[in-house]
């Protein structure tokens, strides 16, 4: 294994141990358990997909389906679980961004 390489590993394994990283990655593992939220989720890409046909087809039932879409979308974006994850989200891609940051100022 090359010194990058396991610098890389290190570097992986110490975001890993951070408490928000963990935190997030709970709520990954609770959402990816829960089959109701799956449920809910494929639902809303079975509307949009549908949105999109009735939009070629010219199909005047569009509206309705983008009301039920927008209702359904709403119901699971403000569901508890999902509400964390996407916060926690924010704050690990600002984590990672940071590091990301630092480690190429430390290039220049």
């Amino acid at each position: 294994m090359s010194k990058i390489e396991e610098l890389s590993l290190k570097l992986n394994q110490m975001i890993l141990e951070e408490p928000i990283v963990q935190e997030f990655k709970k709520y990954e593992r609770l959402i990816d358990n829960n089959e109701q939220l799956k449920d809910q989720e494929q639902e809303i890409k079975d509307l949009q997909k549908k949105i999109v046909q009735q939009k070629a087809n010219q199909d005047e039932n569009v509206q309705t389906t983008i009301a039920l879409y927008q209702k359904k979308k709403e119901a699971f974006e403000n569901h508890p679980l999902i509400v964390n994850y996407l916060y926690l989200k924010e704050e690990v891609d600002e984590l990672l961004q940071t590091i990301n940051g630092q480690i190429n100022g430390l290039l220049k």
